[in-house]
C-alpha cells in the first residue's frame, strides 16, 4: 500500500483520471477525425465517380438515339434497304449522327457485311462481321447494342461498335446501322473534363467483362488486357467493388479507394487516392487538439492540488483523535462538534455511532435469541443452512427429526449431497446443464436456480440416516449480507409423502373413471346419437321421445365428467391446447347453431350483434367452442320463457371483446366475489333448481387465461347479466400468415396449378376450375411452375405446352422422373395438342389432352375425372379397442365412409397390423393386455403409411400429442367430429406427400 498522504493520493488520483480522460479522448477523436476525413474523400471520389458515371450514360443514350434515327433514313417506301449509292451518298451528308460517330457510319445487310460506310477503309467494305459478339447478340435481340473495346478487323485501331438492327415491318431483320469510336482519337470518356486533374489520383477505367483497360492514366492505341489477378491492387479492388473507403496497398503505399460499375455498358471506375493525404487535414487538426489538452490537464492537477490539501487537513485532526481513543480502547462521543460543516458531521456521526452502538449489540443479541426458537420450535419443518461452499451451518429440530441425524453430525461437517440420492442429483445436474448450456454439478445442483431467481421451489427425495426415501417440497433461498453479497443459502423441506399418497388414489381414480366410465357411456351416446339421428330407421313416437330424453341426460353425464376431469387436469397444468389462428365470426355463429336447439327447446330466441368480419384472433378452436357453451347455456337456463340471449361482439385496434347478453334476475350481490369459483351457485330457489355442476364458469376463466384473455361480467339484480370475455387480436403480419396457411392446410377442396403464359387464358381457366369448386394457382413460365411444385402440393396440373422458357414436354418427362410428382394427373390445355401428343409417344401415363379453345364443360369433365380416379378407393380404418360395444357404435356412425376392421386386444393389433394395409389406425391406450402407446412402434414399423389417431377417453401430452397424426377424445365424439377427423387425415396423395404442419387436433 502506498504511504503517501491522502492529499498526495488525491492529486494523483485527479491527475491519473484527468489523464485517463485525456488520452481516451484523444484516441477517440484521432479516430473519429481520420474516419471522418476518410468518410469525406470517399464521398468526394464517388460523386466524381458518378459524374463520369452520368456523363458516360448521356454519352451512349445521345448515340444510339441519333444511331436509331439515322436507321429510319436508309429504308425506303417499300420497307427496303435503300440501294449501295443511294446509301453511300446518304453517309457522306452531315447529319447529326456523323457528329455523334466522328470516326465513321456503316451500314450493313443482313448478313452483316458492310455495304457503305462514311470513311473509306482499305478492305472494310465486303467484309463480313456476322462472327462478332455484339452482332450476334443484335441479331438475337434485335434491340440496338454497344459491343466491347475491340480491334478493327480491317484498320486494327481500338474501336467501339454501335449497332441499330433495322427491322421491316413484317418483323425480318433487312438490315443494321453501325456507328464508330476510335478509342485512341475519341474517348468515350474524357476524363480531362469530367475529373479534375490531380497528379496524386489515380483513375481507371475497366472492362471486366473482356478483361480489358478502357481508359489508363497514359494513351493507349489498342485494348490493353488486364494484369494477372494479385499483380495489380488497384485493378483487383476494381474487379472486386471494394466500398468506398477501402483502403488498398499499391506500390508500398496505402491508398483511400471508391469504385462504381456503369450501368452501361457495365464498366468499372475507380478512383485512388493516397491514404497520407486524404488524412493529412486530419493529423494537423490532431496536434492543436493534443496541445490544448496538456494544457488543460495542467491546469486541471494544480487545481487539484489546492482543492485535496483545503479538504484533507481538518480531516487528519479528526483522525489523530480517533487513533488516540483506539489507543486508550475507549469509544465515547467526546468528540466536540465545531469547526467546518465536514469536521461538525464527522464529529456527530461519530457521537450518534457511539450511542447506536449499544442499541445495535442488544437487538443483535434479541435477534439472535427469536430465531433460535423458530428454528428449534418448527419440528414438522426441515432448516438447513449452508455457507457459499455448501457446508451447513444449521440444523434444526424439524431437520433431526425427519432425518435421523443430530446437529452435532451435521453443522460445521457434512454437505446436503448426503441427504440426496446421487442419481437424481446428476439427472438435475444434465438437466441444468443442458438447459443453462453450462456445466451445473456438485452443490451448485441445488442454489443455481435460486441465485438467478432469488428462491426455487422443487420436489427432491430426501434419504433417511437409516436409508429409507422421504419425498419433500423444498424451497431453497439465498441469503445475503448488507452489502448484497451472497453468504449462504437456507433450504426448507416439508414431508410430502401423504400428499403423494393422495394424488396417487385421485390419479387411479381418474384413470378409472376415463376408461371403466367413459368408454361405456360413450358407446351408450353414440348409441342413442344415432338412434335418434333415425341412422336406424323411423321409430315410434313415444320411443323417439324417451330415447331424446335419453341422449339428453347421457350427454349431460357426459358434461358433469368433463367438467369434473377439466378442473383436475387446468389445476394440474396438463390440459393440452392447440393453438391456432382462426376468425372471430365463423367461430361465433358456430357457436350460436350448436347452441340454437337447446335455447329453441327454453323458448329463448338467440341473436348475434356486431361485427367482427376482419378479426383473427389465436386460439384452441375446441376450447374456444367449450367457453362459448358454458356462457350461452347458462344464459339459457336462466333466462325467462321466451327471453333473448344476445351474443354481441366488439373489436378495437389490438383486441376483441364477446359478450353474451341474457334477460335473467340477474346476479345477487352477495354472490358476485364467488361467481368464478369452482363448485359456486347461487343459493336462490331458482338457480338451485337449475341443473349444473357450479364448474362452468371456473372453467371458463381457466380457458380464457390459458389463451392470453381475461374474462369478467355486469349485473343488475333483476335486470339480467353480460358475461365477456377479451382476447387479443392477430396482428397483420400475422395474418397474411394465417391466410396462407388457411390455403395449404385447411381447405378440403383439390387444388390445381395452372401453367399458361397467357395471362388472358390462365384468368379464364382459373375461373373455371374456381367456379367448379377448386384452389387454383398460375404459373406463367416453367421455372415459376417447377419452383411452386416444390413449395406446394398439387392434385392436377393444368399444362400449356409451348411456355417462354421451355418446352411443356420437357415439364412432363422431368414431373414423371421425380417420385413426388410422378402421380400426378396431368391435362394438356394446348394449341399443338396434337404435336405433343405424338411427341410424347406413350411415354408418360396418367395424361389428358384438350385442344385449345377451351370447352369449359369438357375441361371441368376431364378434371373430376382425373381427381375421382385418384381417390376412388374406399379408406381401410383398423381400430383398435377391447369395447365392442364402442366399436359397434364407431362403424355405425361412419357409415359407409370407410372399411373398418376391430382388435380387441395388443396380441391380436399386431397380428393384424401384418396381415393387411390400412389408411388409418384408431387407437384407443387402454387395453387389457397393455398401454396402446406400446404399438405405436409396431404401426410404424408395419404401417409406414397409415395415419394414427388416438380415440382414448383421456387427454394426453403434448409429448404425447407430437407423436401422433390426431386426437379425438371419446367424450365430445360425434359423427362428425369421427367422420371429419378420419377424413382429415386420408387424402392417399396429399397425406403421403405432405403431412398436415399441425396434426394434433
Amino acid at each position: 500500500m502506498m504511504k503517501a498522504p491522502l492529499s498526495v493520493r488525491i492529486v494523483l488520483l485527479v491527475l491519473v483520471t484527468s489523464g485517463i480522460l485525456v488520452g481516451g479522448m484523444l484516441a477517440t477523436v484521432y479516430q473519429l477525425m481520420v474516419s471522418d476525413y476518410e468518410a469525406l474523400v470517399a464521398e468526394r471520389e464517388t460523386a466524381v465517380i458518378k459524374r463520369v458515371a452520368s456523363e458516360l450514360e448521356l454519352s451512349n443514350q445521345k448515340r444510339l438515339l441519333g444511331l436509331e434515327a439515322f436507321a429510319t433514313r436508309l429504308v425506303n417506301d417499300d420497307g427496303q434497304l435503300l440501294d449501295d449509292d443511294a446509301l453511300q451518298s446518304l453517309l457522306q451528308r452531315s447529319s447529326v449522327a456523323s457528329e455523334l460517330f466522328p470516326d465513321g457510319l456503316l451500314v450493313l445487310d443482313a448478313d452483316a457485311t458492310a455495304i457503305a460506310e462514311s470513311q473509306y477503309a482499305p478492305g472494310r467494305l465486303g467484309a463480313n462481321y456476322a462472327d462478332r459478339p455484339h452482332f450476334q447478340r443484335a441479331r438475337q435481340t434485335q434491340q440496338a447494342v454497344i459491343s466491347e473495346p475491340i480491334l478493327g478487323r480491317t484498320t486494327g485501331l481500338p474501336l467501339l461498335s454501335y449497332l441499330q438492327p433495322i427491322v421491316a415491318e413484317s418483323g425480318d431483320l433487312i438490315g443494321y446501322a453501325g456507328g464508330l469510336l476510335n478509342l485512341a482519337n475519341t474517348p468515350l470518356v474524357d476524363t480531362g473534363s469530367v475529373i479534375e486533374s490531380d497528379s496524386s489520383t489515380v483513375t481507371l477505367i475497366i472492362d471486366p467483362q473482356h478483361r480489358l483497360f478502357v481508359s489508363m492514366q497514359e494513351r493507349f492505341d489498342r485494348p490493353e488486357p488486364l494484369p494477372d489477378e494479385g499483380a495489380d491492387a488497384l485493378v483487383d479492388a476494381a474487379l472486386s467493388l471494394s466500398p468506398a473507403g477501402s483502403i488498398v496497398e499499391y506500390q508500398q503505399e496505402s491508398y483511400l479507394v471508391a469504385s462504381r460499375q456503369l450501368d452501361s455498358p457495365g464498366w468499372i471506375i475507380l478512383r485512388a487516392l493516397p491514404y497520407s493525404e486524404a488524412i493529412a487535414p486530419a493529423q494537423a487538426s490532431f496536434r492543436h487538439f493534443l496541445l490544448i489538452a496538456l494544457i488543460a490537464m495542467t491546469i486541471v492537477g494544480l487545481a487539484g492540488a489546492w482543492i485535496a490539501r483545503s479538504l484533507t487537513q481538518p480531516i487528519e485532526r479528526i483522525t489523530r483523535r480517533i487513533e488516540h481513543m483506539a489507543d486508550n480502547a475507549r469509544f465515547d462521543s467526546g468528540f466536540q462538534e465545531k469547526g467546518g460543516p465536514e469536521v461538525t458531521a464527522l464529529a456527530h456521526a461519530m457521537n450518534r455511532l457511539a450511542n447506536e452502538r449499544k442499541a445495535a449489540d442488544m437487538a443483535i443479541y434479541k435477534a439472535e435469541r427469536f430465531l433460535s426458537s423458530v428454528l428449534e420450535s418448527a419440528s414438522e419443518v426441515s432448516i438447513i443452512a449452508t455457507d457459499t461452499t455448501g457446508i451447513i451451518t444449521a440444523f434444526n429440530k424439524g431437520a433431526e427429526n425427519m432425518l435421523g441425524y443430530s446437529h452435532q453430525e451435521m453443522v460445521g461437517k457434512q454437505t446436503p449431497a448426503i441427504l440426496h440420492l446421487k442419481e437424481e442429483v446428476d439427472a438435475r445436474s444434465a438437466q441444468l446443464t443442458t438447459e443453462l448450456g453450462y456445466c451445473v454439478e456438485g452443490f451448485r445442483v441445488f442454489v443455481e436456480k435460486a441465485e438467478q431467481r432469488g428462491s426455487e421451489k422443487r420436489e427432491w427425495i430426501y434419504v433417511h440416516k437409516d436409508g429409507h426415501q422421504i419425498p419433500v417440497s423444498m424451497v431453497v433461498t439465498v441469503m445475503r449480507d448488507s452489502a448484497g453479497e451472497i453468504n449462504g443459502y437456507v433450504g426448507i423441506a416439508e414431508n410430502i409423502t401423504e400428499r403423494k399418497r393422495a394424488d396417487k388414489i385421485k390419479n387411479e381414480f381418474i384413470s378409472t373413471v376415463n376408461h371403466e366410465l367413459r368408454t361405456p357411456l360413450t358407446s351408450i351416446s353414440g348409441a342413442l346419437g344415432l338412434m335418434v339421428g333415425g341412422n336406424v330407421g323411423e321409430l315410434p313416437e313415444k320411443a323417439q321421445t324417451l330415447l331424446t330424453t335419453a341422449h339428453r341426460n347421457s350427454k349431460r353425464l357426459t358434461h358433469l365428467i368433463n367438467d369434473l376431469l377439466d378442473i383436475e387436469k387446468i389445476a394440474e397444468g396438463k390440459l393440452h391446447f392447440d393453438m391456432q389462428v382462426h376468425a372471430v365470426m365463423p367461430l361465433l355463429e358456430q357457436a350460436l347453431e350448436a347452441n340454437q336447439h337447446y335455447g329453441s327447446n327454453r323458448g329463448i330466441t338467440l341473436s348475434l350483434a356486431g361485427n367482427g368480419s376482419n378479426a383473427l384472433i389465436n386460439v384452441d378452436n375446441q376450447r374456444f367452442m367449450q367457453i362459448m357453451a358454458n356462457l350461452l347455456s347458462n344464459a339459457i337456463k336462466f333466462s325467462p320463457q321466451g327471453g333473448e340471449v344476445t351474443l354481441a361482439v366488439e373489436t378495437t385496434s389490438n383486441k376483441v371483446s364477446i359478450s353474451v347478453i341474457d334477460s335473467g334476475p340477474g346476479i345477487a350481490n352477495a354472490f358476485r366475489k364467488q361467481i368464478f369459483q369452482r363448485f359456486a351457485q347461487a343459493d336462490a330457489s331458482d338457480s338451485r333448481a337449475k341443473e349444473g355442476t357450479g364448474l362452468g364458469l371456473a372453467i371458463t376463466r381457466e380457458l380464457v387465461e390459458h389463451m392470453g384473455g381475461r374474462i369478467d361480467f355486469e349485473s343488475t339484480e333483476g335486470n339480467g347479466s353480460r358475461f365477456f370475455f377479451e382476447l387479443p387480436l392477430v396482428q397483420a403480419a400475422e395474418q397474411d400468415t394465417w391466410q396462407l396457411e388457411g390455403i395449404t392446410d385447411h381447405q378440403e377442396a383439390p387444388r390445381i396449378l395452372v401453367v399458361e403464359d397467357d395471362k388472358d387464358v390462365a384468368k379464364l381457366l382459373s375461373i373455371m376450375l374456381n367456379d367448379a369448386g377448386y384452389q387454383v394457382d398460375t404459373a406463367s413460365t416453367g421455372a415459376e411452375a417447377l419452383n411452386r411444385l416444390k413449395q406446394t402440393h398439387y392434385d392436377l396440373i393444368s399444362l400449356d405446352l409451348m411456355l417462354p422458357d421451355t418446352d411443356g414436354l420437357d415439364i412432363i418427362r422431368l414431373l414423371r422422373q421425380q417420385p413426388d410428382t410422378a402421380d400426378i394427373p396431368i391435362v394438356v390445355v394446348s394449341a399443338k395438342m396434337e404435336q405433343g401428343r405424338l411427341a410424347i409417344n406413350g411415354d408418360a401415363t396418367n395424361i389428358d389432352w384438350l385442344a385449345k379453345p377451351i370447352d369449359q364443360q369438357r375441361l371441368i369433365g376431364i378434371v373430376q375425372q382425373q381427381l375421382s380416379d385418384k381417390y376412388e378407393h374406399r379408406p381401410r380404418v383398423l381400430h383398435i379397442e377391447d369395447d365392442s360395444d364402442l366399436h359397434e357404435v364407431v362403424c355405425a356412425m361412419a357409415g359407409d365412409h370407410f372399411s373398418f376392421e376391430a382388435a380387441y386386444t395388443v396380441q391380436e393389433a399386431r397380428t393384424r397390423l401384418k396381415q393387411g394395409a390400412f389408411d388409418v389406425v384408431l387407437l384407443d391406450i387402454g387395453l387389457p393386455d397393455g398401454s396402446g402407446w406400446d404399438l405405436v412402434a409396431d404401426i410404424r414399423a408395419c404401417q409406414p403409411g397409415a395415419k394414427l389417431v388416438i380415440l382414448s377417453g383421456a387427454d394426453m401430452t403434448q409429448q404425447q400429442h407430437g407423436q401422433v397424426e390426431a386426437v379425438l377424445l371419446k367424450s365430445r365424439l360425434s359423427k362428425e367430429t369421427l367422420i371429419n377427423g378420419i377424413n382429415a387425415r386420408i387424402q392417399s396423395f396429399r397425406s403421403t406427400k405432405q403431412p398436415p404442419t399441425n396434426p394434433a387436433s
